[in-house]
């Protein structure tokens, strides 16, 4: 029962980040752009999508999208510091990053009615009904609950998924992808490739957002220090993703990494077993990543010659049916 539980919830929480997972993949595999705003970001959706519900009166499927283009700014202001101010990557994420610690921290006065600033806030305590909280789905199980959560998700990672890939067959979308591999074909086509750089890190920083927003109501609750390794978490999904799926000629890129990130999340879920009061889960993440980075291109290996060896008999398998019916 234990080990299901933790599997429903490693679940639940892979699906929530493969949308963190799908906006790195903009930055980090489309435009070779290492963005470390994420961990700012994610939370910056979180505190965004509870104030407009809690002082606004948003509903919650609007402050989740709302969550969309105010990470988007972010992400656009990393691309600024690049593009326009000559600032390296990792230094104009970083910068965004730092910037937004404090934004975040001040946003937190809105959550209490006396203008405290707080870390952690909880939506039980003012009754923000969320849209995994819906009053029908108290009569469940607690199993029954997270799967009718985890329905909820696989929708929302799917109508992610679509509109990403339809956006990247665009041909803006084009565009995007020959900044990240051929910056100087671009450029000799007479568009201007520091626009698609900042266009793309705002489609990253927006989806990034929108997860933190996600997460807040999937757990009823705000932690300004949620975005803490979220730019490890989305980097090593990606990496799994490509390296596990990435050789197999259906499954394209965004379903690899949507892959990735339910399969890192599972098993940091499972070491969650082997360290049951968290203290060393810090230190498991970055052993974890760090195998991963290692034996990164032997994974891929391992994977392709097993696609091509299963292709292979199943091309062989077709070949005799058509001969036995000749």
């Amino acid at each position: 029962m234990l080990f299901l539980n933790t599997t429903l919830d490693g679940l639940k929480m892979g699906l929530c980040f493969a949308i963190i997972a799908l906006g790195v993949y903009i930055s980090y595999s489309i435009l070779d752009f290492p963005d470390l705003s994420v961990d700012s970001t994610f939370p910056l959706g979180g505190v965004c999508s509870t104030v407009l519900m809690l002082r606004a009166g948003f509903p919650a499927p609007i402050a989740i999208l709302a969550a969309f283009p105010i990470g988007m700014a972010a992400g656009a202001l990393t691309g600024f510091l690049h593009v326009k101010c000559k600032i390296t990557k990792l230094l104009a994420g970083i910068i965004t990053m730092t910037g937004l610690l404090s934004v975040n921290l001040a946003l937190t006065q809105f959550l209490t009615k006396n203008g405290y600033t707080t870390s952690i806030f909880s939506y039980r305590s003012e009754n923000l009904k969320g849209i995994f909280s819906y009053d029908f789905i108290n009569g469940f199980s607690r199993q029954g609950q997270t799967l009718f959560r985890i329905g909820m998700l696989v929708l929302i990672v799917i109508a992610v998924k679509l509109l990403m890939d339809l956006f990247l067959r665009t041909k803006m979308g084009y565009m995007l992808k020959a900044t990240g591999g051929n910056e100087q074909l671009v450029i000799s086509l007479g568009h201007d490739s520091g626009t698609y750089k900042i266009l793309g890190l705002a489609l990253a920083n927006g989806l990034v957002a929108m997860s933190g927003a996600l997460y807040s109501q999937l757990y009823m609750s705000y932690d300004n220090t949620s975005g803490n390794g979220k730019v490890v978490l989305a980097l090593a999904s990606v990496i799994i993703g490509m390296a596990v799926f990435g050789g197999i000629k259906r499954v394209n890129g965004t379903t690899a990494v949507i892959f990735g990130a339910i399969i890192y999340s599972l098993c940091l879920n499972y070491l969650v077993l082997l360290d049951k009061n968290g203290i060393y889960l810090k230190l498991f993440n970055a052993v974890l990543f760090a195998l991963i980075l290692i034996f990164h291109d032997r994974i891929a290996a391992m994977f392709n010659r097993r696609h091509a060896k299963v292709m292979t008999t199943i091309d062989n398998e077709i070949l005799e049916e058509k001969r036995r019916d000749a």
